[in-house]
């Protein structure tokens, strides 16, 4: 048995506390597992007992500060997954906090790359927003029904309009410059060849 001689707030973070056990630093707990499992000053507590509530409390820092980082900045499973890590949890927690908040609907991909297509799809080909979404980890089945039924060209002819003000559409270094535009954003040469097409129409029909 180990005496519970100091608990005390962190600093910094109010809702952790710093315990010391037998004079000594032990761990930070989370405040409200501390006071549901009644620790104080003075009490007396089993390792095995208190390495489960630690156990516990590192489950519910977990999952307290997944949720933080969410509410800032939408993620990914893959995205979310090595935040964790990078925060010093083990891989049972890390495993454990992934299914709640896929569980509790805070994390899907599925969603994520819905959205990150409709959002980022008025500047980006489809190649690239697949790349990229591939990168944060998306599967490939929810990053074919993200971008199911999503056409480029009238975005990639917009932007194509842009590039080409002042420009001859005869030069072709121009027209070389223009089609490597297009490529980085993602769109393919089909779309460029259209773009093109389309471009030298408006300016013949003017």
């Amino acid at each position: 048995m180990s005496e519970i001689t100091r608990l005390e707030p962190k600093p910094k973070n109010p809702d952790r506390l710093n315990l010391h056990l037998d004079g000594k630093y032990y761990c930070s707990i989370d405040a409200l597992v501390a006071a549901k499992h009644t620790l104080y000053v003075g009490k007396e507590i089993d390792g095995a007992v208190l390495d489960k509530i630690i156990w516990e409390s590192d489950r519910q820092r977990a999952f307290d500060k997944a949720l933080d980082y969410l509410s800032r900045y939408p993620s990914t499973v893959k995205g979310v997954t090595g935040k964790l890590y990078d925060w010093g949890f083990g891989r049972a927690v890390v495993e454990l906090t992934i299914e709640k908040l896929q569980k509790y609907g805070y994390l899907d991909d599925a969603e994520y790359a819905r959205v990150y297509v409709s959002v980022n799809g008025r500047a980006k080909g489809e190649r690239r927003l697949a790349a990229e979404l591939k990168s944060k980890g998306v599967s490939a089945e929810h990053i074919a029904a993200a971008l199911d039924g999503f056409d480029g060209f009238d975005k990639a002819l917009e932007l194509a309009r842009r590039h080409s003000r002042g420009k001859d559409l005869d030069d072709q270094g121009y027209l070389a410059k223009l089609g490597n535009y297009l490529l980085y954003r993602g769109y393919g040469w089909e779309d460029v060849s259209r773009c093109v097409a389309a471009l030298k129409k408006e300016r013949e029909d003017e």
